[in-house]
């Protein structure tokens, strides 16, 4: 393909950017797909054996989606930058470029610019989509597969099982408020008789069953009580399968947290005094967010170089480079996480880490790359 080096400056932006599009949605549909295979697999396992509908399956590939695309925008770019650059240089366009008077680092600003534009991106689906598609994935999964199990059928004078070895037996129940009166739980214990508790009310509120003014019996071998206990208040957890969905508790975690949200979360467990290591791993999946999206201009840094030099073109080619940086960027962010969790570093460099030595390298190839 010929330039015509006295056209626009903008054409040659326009021209780089249609080089890097079409690698950029393959890299994406790639990295995308390797993300999603253990998911995928998961989900089938959910129709078949679980018996899972599947319009919930596809709600739970939907809220997948979002944070694999998340974490794929950064490689694909990368990939993307190598393909692009490298298809360039086999044809001597990188070279005609700078024999026109142009130097690498103008060659290289429309796919600095992609980088920048995809580092927005990607801080915009972390910050706005993915803690949501976590949060109704969570939801959704603790709905319709961990406590799709029906509840107990509470009903006066009968026996019914409030979690594997607990039976409960209820003088009197009221359906409206779920108080129950009169209330005796058997216990089985594994190597002796079952424990008895007797309480004259009790209810069962998100995965606990508190009891009232009762007694725990221990039965001896002879059949005999071996001893009570008496209590005014008692709490017991019973069996997740049998919490209500409509009341089970959602309580965010880190991945459910955008950046402002974990932030004070963070402040929050500070002034509560919380350990250091636990502080230390929020800190860590703070800074995570920050600096996986600005890996995708990091990438170009060293993409557009790496690609530039390469003598031959092809995506296999731009996949195995891909795959290599992508896998050294992972094992020094794997590190730094160690190295920060071991107070040998702050958790912000240690998840930077990877971004500083891969973009010093970057820039030192650029820099070489002008010569």
């Amino acid at each position: 393909m010929s330039f015509s080096l006295k056209k626009p400056l903008k054409i040659i932006d326009k021209y780089v950017l249609t080089e890097l599009l079409e690698p950029f949605l393959f890299g994406l549909a790639f990295f995308v797909t390797i993300w999603l295979i253990d998911i995928m697999m998961e989900l089938i396992n959910l129709v078949f054996s679980k018996g899972v509908p599947l319009a919930v399956v596809i709600r739970f590939f939907v809220y997948s989606l979002l944070p694999s695309l998340a974490i794929s925008f950064p490689m694909a770019l990368l990939l993307a930058t190598l393909i692009g650059y490298g298809r360039m240089s086999s044809d001597s366009e990188v070279i005609a470029l700078k024999a026109g008077g142009y130097s690498f680092s103008r060659i290289a600003a429309p796919a600095v610019a992609a980088g920048l534009f995809i580092t927005g991106l990607t801080l915009f689906f972390n910050e706005k989509l993915v803690p949501e598609a976590n949060r109704k994935f969570t939801e959704l999964f603790r709905r319709e597969v961990t406590l799709k199990r029906p509840l107990p059928n509470i009903a006066e004078n009968r026996f019914f099982e409030a979690a594997p070895g607990r039976k409960f037996f209820v003088r009197k129940f009221n359906p409206e408020t779920k108080e129950m009166e009169g209330v005796v739980m058997y216990e089985s214990q594994p190597s002796s008789f079952p424990r008895v508790i007797e309480a004259a009310e009790a209810r069962i509120e998100q995965g606990v069953c508190y009891f009232e003014n009762g007694r725990i019996s221990d039965i001896h071998a002879s059949g005999k009580d071996n001893s009570y206990t008496y209590f005014e208040t008692m709490s017991y957890p019973i069996d997740t399968h049998y919490v209500d969905p409509n009341q089970a508790s959602s309580n965010k975690n880190a991945r459910n947290m955008n950046m402002k949200e974990l932030y004070y979360y963070i402040k929050e467990l500070e002034a509560e005094g919380m350990a250091e290591s636990v502080l230390t791993r929020h800190k860590i999946e703070f800074w995570t967010k920050s600096s996986i999206p600005f890996a995708g201009f990091i990438f170009v840094l060293i993409g557009a170089p790496l690609g530039s030099q390469t003598t031959r073109s092809g995506t296999s080619i731009g996949i195995g480079l891909s795959l290599i940086i992508i896998f050294c960027y992972y094992i020094i962010m794997a590190a730094g996480k160690a190295f920060a969790k071991g107070g040998m570093m702050s958790p912000f460099m240690g998840v930077w880490l990877p971004n500083f030595i891969v973009g010093i390298i970057g820039v030192f190839l650029i820099t070489r790359a002008k010569a």
